[in-house]
Formats: C-alpha cells, sequence, structure tokens
C-alpha cells in the first residue's frame, strides 16, 4: 500500500505540480496581488490538475516508457495502468465536481482548459511533430495569465508568458530528442523522430537562445526592479546558455537528460525571478 502510495506521488510529478502553482503565484504577484483564499485555491487546483495530467501522460507513454524510462512506476511494475487511469478518472471528476465552490469563475475556465488539453495532449498531440511541443509550451505560459486574471491586469502578464513559453518549447525539443528511440518505435511523428534528433536540438537551442537574449530585458529596461535583473543575468541566462551549449556539443541521451533538468532549475530560478520583479 505505501509503496503503491509512493509510485503514484511519483508519477504525479510533485515538482511540476510545484512549478505550475509558482507561475500562477508569481503572475498574481506580479501584477500586484495580495493574499487571499481565492490565489490559495486556485494554486491547490492548478497542482492537482498538472499531477492528473501527468499520470494520464504515463498511462498513454506506457509503451514508449518501456524503452525510454523503464524504472518509472507503470513500466517498471510498481503500478498497472488500470490503477493509474482509475486515479486519474476519479481525479479528475473530484476536481471538476469541486473547483466551482473554490474557484472564481475566470480561473476555472482556464483549469478546466488545462485539464482537458493535458488529456488529448497525452492521448494523441503528443505524438504529433511540433504540435505537442507548442501546446505544452502554451499551457505552461497561459499559467501567468491566470494568475494575472485574479488581479484582473492582463498586460503585465504579457512579458512572462513570452519567457516561459520560449523556455519550455526549448526544454520539450531537447527532451524530444532525449526520447526518439521510443517515440519511434511507438509510431509517434516528433519533430525528432521525423528530422532527426540533432535537428530537434538545434530548433531547441533556438527557442532557448531568444529566451536568454529576452529575459534581462525588463530589468535593464527598469519595468521590472533590479532583483529580477540580478537573478536573471547571473543565473537564470547563464544556466540556459549552458544548457544550450551542452546539448548542442554533444546530442546524446544521457546529455540531452542533464540538460532537460537544467533547463528545469532554470524554470524555478524564473519563477521565482518573476515572483519578485518589482523588488
Amino acid at each position: 500500500m505505501v509503496t503503491r502510495l509512493l509510485a503514484t506521488i511519483e508519477i504525479a510529478r510533485p515538482h511540476n505540480m510545484i512549478a505550475a502553482a509558482g507561475c500562477v503565484f508569481s503572475g498574481y504577484i506580479l501584477v500586484g496581488g495580495n493574499g487571499s483564499a481565492l490565489i490559495m485555491a486556485s494554486l491547490v487546483f492548478t497542482a492537482l490538475v498538472t499531477g492528473l495530467g501527468n499520470l494520464v501522460n504515463d498511462y498513454y507513454d506506457r509503451d514508449i516508457d518501456r524503452i525510454n524510462k523503464p524504472r518509472r512506476p507503470i513500466p517498471s511494475g510498481r503500478l498497472t495502468p488500470g490503477y493509474v487511469l482509475r486515479v486519474y478518472w476519479y481525479g479528475s471528476i473530484a476536481t471538476m465536481l469541486l473547483m466551482p465552490w473554490f474557484v472564481p469563475a475566470r480561473m476555472l475556465i482556464l483549469i478546466f482548459a488545462w485539464q482537458v488539453l493535458l488529456y488529448y495532449y497525452a492521448r494523441r498531440v503528443k505524438r504529433i511533430a511540433v504540435a505537442g511541443n507548442v501546446l505544452i509550451a502554451s499551457i505552461a505560459a497561459s499559467a501567468f495569465w491566470g494568475g494575472a486574471t485574479l488581479s484582473g491586469d492582463y498586460h503585465a502578464a504579457v512579458f512572462p508568458m513570452l519567457l516561459a513559453f520560449l523556455l519550455v518549447m526549448g526544454r520539450e525539443l531537447v527532451k524530444s530528442a532525449e526520447d526518439v528511440g521510443g517515440d519511434r518505435e511507438a509510431g509517434a511523428a516528433t519533430l525528432a523522430v521525423r528530422f532527426g534528433a540533432v535537428t530537434s536540438v538545434h530548433v531547441g537551442a533556438l527557442s532557448l537562445c531568444l529566451c536568454a537574449m529576452v529575459a534581462p530585458l525588463p530589468g535593464l529596461l527598469e519595468y521590472y526592479g533590479r532583483t529580477y535583473a540580478l537573478l536573471m543575468t547571473l543565473i537564470f541566462v547563464p544556466g540556459v546558455l549552458a544548457a544550450c551549449y551542452l546539448a548542442l556539443r554533444s546530442p546524446q541521451r544521457v546529455t540531452l537528460h542533464r540538460t532537460s533538468w537544467i533547463l528545469k532549475i532554470q524554470m524555478f530560478f524564473g519563477i521565482v525571478a518573476m515572483s519578485l520583479g518589482r523588488l
């Protein structure tokens, strides 16, 4: 029982759940929002929907993961596909029933849209070249917009959305190159499968370089404060550029896996920088 519970938590990817909630919180704080029950409920349901999306993603990716990531809960045998699918549907139904009682209407619509899109991403869109990468990057970027809607200021979320889109898009393309073996065996038509892992890495690196170029601009233009400028200039930008260099220098599976984790760490630094953007 404990083993299954721990495996369920693992498959939900708590770090992704925290990152998604962090983007919403960052968008909320950036536009001047202050603490309230509304934001707390929105953060909780954002995290839950993200976790459920990871469950259904691993359910549909179980054949791919047997090749690419055999240690994950389903291919390793710690969880059965049927159990994961049941948890997903029970959790999704419970989430849809509870959200209207706690989450404001505008945020409610957005979270529900995420729930639907994450399901179709896992079931079909993920295997279509570029389309899956664009969809997941758009969902991640819209989390900042969701937080901003709770304070009613949409314009301030435009830059964080652009930055998040470029970063996540680049990382997704690097991951596609990393997973090309299993994707090819499963018949997925990702960019890496259709045009090669090196091409996917190059396109991902272009997106990441654009992200590194635009990241410091709000600080340099004094649109955001010094704390943002320092975090972006000293930590975020060097980290993203180092990940680009690593992937381009050696586009091998082990290196690409390390690159993906570097970018995930930079994602958290970016969220923190955005949250402190007014300081």
